[in-house]
């Protein structure tokens, strides 16, 4: 009698865990559902970045949009309405908000290493502009430290003897170190409305053709 009752306060335990994990899966799948909702409804909304558009994007959501632009010129290129790469297709302006993108996006969410961006692609397609991207955002400090970690990639690739500058910040630093410093820079540099200031300076670089157009008229 004993041993039912344990088992029945055991099943009863299972019965909940089982009922509450259910219930947290429902909630994770609905929120889940939601961003990618929203998620389609921003492609579809900034495929074609208008001036109106534009002025109208809030400073903390501006960067994401012209990140969802620079996916719908993507994608014009897989269905053929453009020839060439990505690249090719980018503005100056872009491609260096872009850059920066693909950095963030080389840390996998913090599961990365800052040397994949060196190393794999299609990160690494950015690698010449990641100096230039940084310093553009007035993100001086992050520059000096993607520099530091390129000369310590170009290292490794050729199998050379890495020398120690003492008189250097990231001189002892290995791509665990850089990979952290980076993260934490991000953080607390305010890149976000840096780069919506960015942005802002240079609308024409990052509103649709036509209507660039249509303002130099």
């Amino acid at each position: 009698m004993e041993y039912s009752i344990i088992w029945l306060l055991f099943f009863i335990g299972c019965a909940f865990i089982f009922f509450s994990y259910g219930k947290k899966m429902r909630k994770y799948q609905k929120i889940r559902k939601e961003q990618q909702l929203q998620f389609e409804n921003n492609r579809e909304k900034y495929r074609h970045f208008t001036s109106e558009l534009f002025d109208e994007t809030p400073d903390e959501e501006m960067t994401h949009a012209v990140l969802f632009h620079i996916m719908g010129k993507e994608d014009k290129i897989y269905e053929g309405d453009e020839i060439g790469s990505l690249i090719d297709i980018l503005t100056h302006s872009e491609l260096l908000i872009y850059t920066i993108y693909q950095v963030e996006l080389s840390l996998e969410g913090g599961r990365g290493s800052l040397h994949t961006f060196f190393i794999k692609e299609p990160y690494c397609t950015y690698r010449p502009y990641v100096k230039e991207a940084f310093e553009a955002v007035d993100c001086h400090e992050i520059a000096e430290l993607m520099v530091a970690a390129d000369k310590l990639a170009t290292a490794i690739e050729n199998d050379e003897e890495i020398d120690i500058d003492d008189g250097s910040d990231y001189g002892n630093y290995n791509f665990s170190d850089f990979t952290n410093a980076l993260a934490s820079a991000l953080k607390t540099s305010g890149i976000l409305l840096k780069a919506a200031k960015f942005i802002r300076e240079h609308k024409d670089e990052f509103i649709d053709a036509e209507d660039k157009e249509e303002n130099d008229e």
